[in-house]
């Protein structure tokens, strides 16, 4: 199910950016790249997934390193997942004209930030507020 979901997304078509956006042609390159990246990692966990079966020959410590090897596979898969989906929202906002503007504040989010977090979301501020929990009040 999680694959034909990835599926659909790598295949998405984006729109033409809006004029005086060359600017943020760079940054839509590095989304898609990272994008990619995370496709083929997802590709390459999920064969090591179905290569580590279990074995007749091997004795319990080895299944429990191999459980182990899974499960930390699979924690790094969602870990993936959770950029993609920035990644996927950063290019929806390229694409809306938004991308570059916190989400809370709509303030500029500095470029050395986007250059760094390129599916940033909030500024630095806006950032803090959101790890320490507090709420977001724009």
């Amino acid at each position: 199910m999680a694959k034909a979901k990835v599926g659909r997304a790598s295949s998405r078509t984006r729109t033409a950016p809006k004029a005086g956006a060359k600017g943020l042609e760079s940054h839509r390159r590095r989304l898609e790249q990272q994008r990619q990246e995370i496709f083929s990692l997802y590709e390459r966990d999920l064969q090591v997934g179905q290569e580590a079966g279990d074995t007749a020959g091997e004795d319990i410590v080895d299944r429990a390193n191999n459980s182990y090897n899974r499960e930390f596979m699979f924690a790094i898969s969602d870990s993936e997942r959770q950029t993609l989906l920035q990644i996927e929202s950063a290019l929806d906002r390229l694409d809306k004209g938004t991308y570059g503007r916190c989400l809370n504040c709509e303030q500029p989010i500095p470029k050395p930030r986007l250059l760094a977090v390129p599916w940033a979301r909030y500024c630095i501020d806006c950032q803090e507020q959101a790890e320490q929990g507090l709420p977001l009040e724009g």
